[in-house]
């Protein structure tokens, strides 16, 4: 066990293949990122009036991509001291990579976005320094802790704004337009964004009657199973509505809407399922939905947005 400050005597590339292992799955986390990317590229193409021939997309992933293990480290050191009680087995609290240590490597990957921003252009080095000076915000919890942090959903609403920056990001990387060029769609889009990124936010924090714990805040505590659960198929339904005004105006298919339809359908029963049952099983079944949830709903538009 090493201390808050101290270097742990392992390899840093086995403690970090750890970290990346327990806290931020390639596997769970490079679908998503790559189905957000495609069905961001597609729905900035489309509004902005050129055709679906990518500029910058592998580069722009990998920003991506490192935008989230750094959002994840910032993560980890802000709850160290809570993890410390309650999840003495994570990386940090049991010593197995230090403060010091996450500070330097997140500080190492926001160099690195910078570094490949920078090899695709102004617009892109813009926007990515823009997410990256909301990350510090965010990791700063804005300067007002004390007031934000006992206040759930205004934590959650306020953090997950990065998703729409991330978004502006992707856009500039690949139509290499400035972020404030964007579109009236590409706007709307930019909404849509934000409720499918408070979907997991909510959603992983809602838990059934007998697992919920003194120590651990969560919305169904808060808000009761109904209020959780509603605020989650409430925020679905937003997004999905967005998704199909979208497909109206650029002209998918009946596919698009079959599909972004049987999404809402599914993750309105599913809430109200647990809404009801308020137990350990529905509340597993709940979070599971409202994880895979981003990949689904952006699969779908990467997909299917362009069809005709």
């Amino acid at each position: 066990m090493t201390t808050k400050n101290s270097i742990p005597e392992e390899g840093y590339v086995l403690r970090w293949y750890g970290f990346m292992k327990e806290r931020f799955t390639p596997v769970q986390f490079v679908p998503m990122i790559i189905s957000y990317f495609t069905a961001n590229a597609a729905v900035a193409f489309l509004s902005a009036g050129r055709t679906a021939q990518m500029r910058g997309e592998i580069a722009g992933i990998a920003v991506i991509f490192m935008v989230f293990l750094h959002l994840r480290i910032f993560d980890e050191i802000k709850d160290y001291e809570k993890d410390l009680v309650i999840h003495p087995d994570r990386p940090l609290p049991r010593g197995a990579i230090s403060i010091i240590e996450a500070k330097w490597t997140a500080f190492a990957v926001i160099l690195a976005e910078l570094a490949v921003a920078f090899f695709m252009g102004l617009p892109s080095l813009v926007a990515c320094g823009i997410v990256i000076g909301y990350s510090l915000l965010m990791y700063k919890e804005f300067f007002v802790r004390e007031w934000l942090v006992p206040r759930l959903a205004t934590y959650a609403f306020t953090h997950t704004v990065i998703s729409s920056w991330m978004s502006l990001f992707i856009y500039s990387a690949v139509t290499g337009h400035h972020f404030w060029q964007v579109e009236r769609e590409y706007a709307m889009f930019l909404v849509a964004n934000m409720m499918i990124f408070n979907i997991y936010e909510f959603g992983r924090k809602t838990f059934g009657k007998e697992e919920e714990k003194e120590q651990v805040e969560s919305y169904s505590r808060r808000l009761g199973p109904f209020g959780a659960a509603g605020s989650v198929a409430a925020m679905a339904a937003s997004a999905i509505v967005m998704a199909l005004w979208l497909g109206r105006v650029f002209g998918s298919s009946v596919i698009f809407t079959v599909l972004m339809t049987i999404l809402l359908g599914i993750s309105l029963l599913i809430s109200l399922c647990y809404a009801l049952a308020n137990n350990a099983f529905w509340a597993k079944i709940f979070r599971w939905m409202s994880a895979l949830f981003i990949f689904i709903y952006t699969l779908i538009i990467a997909l299917g947005i362009q069809s005709r």
